[in-house]
């Protein structure tokens, strides 16, 4: 039977070849399709995060697979081709010098696990959440505008995987569901830190205490699966000079991913409130 086949795409009018290569990417195509469904339907409670991944992690499975497959088929043309192609191929890597610089930072990111869809990261000064990935680049929702602020935009920003090999990645989310998150405050140097620090303990410390327990046995488990240091999760101030003029109190807490926001922004409205009262009682009458 498979000399019969073999007989039968000799006697076509297109190479053996190219009906080769049709036949494999239909059929990795269809068995992406059958196993992903099949996925699915095994797992309804999967979360549409979850659900992403598995599609993004399908989709550069199937890429490779097949990119291997056309190079299998192909082989021997290949073959024939490489010694006389040499100075093309010496011009082309010349050319396509980003796009290979691209794939090396995608297969970097692959090594070493910088991060997947649904990590929060920042690089090179732009900062997001991972919501899709390819070979060539990297698509997130874009958190800000300002620094402080970790909302979601609503806007998209891409960059080049070619960056994940000259700059280094921040990953807010490397704890799993949980996140240790730190906000910088400059204060006028003439208002009484005391009164800063109090004022923002007695609003931290309570929205932080339901989850210390909970954070701290999340992070020695973190410790002894990946053999590193993990920091504390009680909640922190601390008073840093900075120059004449202010002073910067840093607030460090741990909380879940989720609420981190609402604990910052707690802080931050204690803030300005206390910095409101502060400045009037200092103003002349």
């Amino acid at each position: 039977m498979f000399d019969t086949l073999q007989k039968w795409l000799e006697n076509l009018p297109v190479s053996a070849e190219v009906i080769e290569s049709v036949l494999m990417i239909a059929a990795v195509l269809a068995l992406r399709g059958i196993f992903l469904g099949a996925y699915f339907r095994s797992h309804p409670e999967l979360e549409i995060e979850e659900k992403r991944r598995s599609v993004v992690f399908s989709r550069n499975l199937t890429l490779v697979v097949t990119l291997m497959g056309l190079a299998m088929v192909w082989a021997a043309q290949i073959q024939t081709l490489a010694l006389s192609m040499f100075a093309v191929a010496a011009a082309f890597v010349l050319a396509t010098k980003e796009l290979i610089m691209c794939v090396s930072g995608s297969i970097l990111r692959l090594a070493t696990k910088q991060y997947s869809v649904g990590d929060y990261i920042e690089i090179n000064g732009l900062r997001g959440r991972v919501v899709d990935i390819n070979l060539l680049n990297t698509l997130m929702m874009q958190l800000g505008p300002h620094p402080s602020v970790g909302q979601l935009s609503g806007q998209t920003v891409s960059f080049p995987n070619s960056l994940l090999l000259s700059h280094p990645v921040r990953r807010d989310n490397i704890l799993g569901s949980y996140v240790i998150h730190t906000v910088e405050i400059p204060v006028p140097v003439h208002l009484d830190s005391d009164a800063v620090v109090n004022a923002l303990k007695a609003v931290l410390n309570p929205l932080c205490l339901p989850y210390v327990e909970e954070i701290a046995r999340h992070l020695e488990a973190v410790q002894a699966e990946k053999l590193f240091i993990t920091p504390a999760a009680q909640p922190r101030i601390t008073r840093v000079p900075h120059d004449d003029k202010v002073y910067h109190v840093v607030v460090r807490f741990a909380s879940p991913v989720y609420r981190r926001l609402e604990i910052q922004q707690a802080v931050l409205d204690e803030f300005m409130r206390v910095q409101y009262r502060l400045l009037n009682a200092l103003s002349p009458a």
